[in-house]
């Protein structure tokens, strides 16, 4: 079967950015510079690295949050709502059908708070992307937890503290690598958050 994915990409290229920066979604049109596109451009530099099908990882990445971005009330199971759109997306622009298995699968199997093995390279490149912009754009972190969640200082270290380290154990050792040095600075940011929450003046 013979496909144009330049085409198919663009498509759900659109789809996402229009998603990110429509007044619905909660989580602000910032997702799209600081999350999504990272999550996009470490998935691609790592299977480009390591040898895995460059095409499921991209789809895959564009769309992982999707269902989150056009829905606030699908975010506890985004996973399993987004891969089911991607299925639909993905089938509607006529994408081969075992490519699509591969896209759904990454996405189904992406979350860090939700133990889920993944089988394939694509999906361990896609869930470690996902983690990494979480680390490499920390920034967009510190907005969800106190712009979007709306945490007081000190619960917001603390859940931010979870946060950064959870995604850190779902990277894969050739992502780690790369953002290495953002997970320190990360972390020093959050010790001295935590070391002045314990002052008493």
């Amino acid at each position: 079967m013979t496909y144009n994915y330049n085409k198919i990409r663009n498509k759900v290229r659109d789809l996402v950015k229009k998603a990110c920066y429509a007044n619905k979604n909660i989580y602000t049109h910032t997702v799209w510079p600081y999350h999504i596109i990272p999550v996009v451009g470490h998935s691609l530099f790592l299977a480009k690295k390591l040898g895995a099908d460059k095409e499921a990882v991209e789809l895959a990445a564009y769309l992982h949050d999707y269902s989150s971005l056009l829905d606030h009330n699908t975010a506890k199971d985004h996973h399993n709502h987004s891969s089911l759109l991607a299925r639909k997306i993905l089938t509607g622009l006529k994408y081969p059908e075992e490519k699509i298995k591969e896209v759904v699968y990454c996405i189904y199997t992406h979350r860090g708070s939700i133990k889920l093995k993944r089988e394939t390279l694509e999906a361990k490149i896609v869930a470690s992307a996902d983690a990494m912009s979480h680390i490499s754009d920390l920034a967009d972190m510190f907005y969800l937890t106190f712009g979007v969640h709306k945490y007081q200082t000190r619960k917001g270290v603390a859940w931010l503290k979870k946060k950064i380290n959870q995604s850190w154990q779902k990277i894969m050792p050739a992502g780690r690598e790369i953002i290495k040095d953002d997970y320190k600075i990360a972390m020093q940011i959050i010790k001295k958050a935590e070391k002045r929450s314990k002052l008493n003046y």
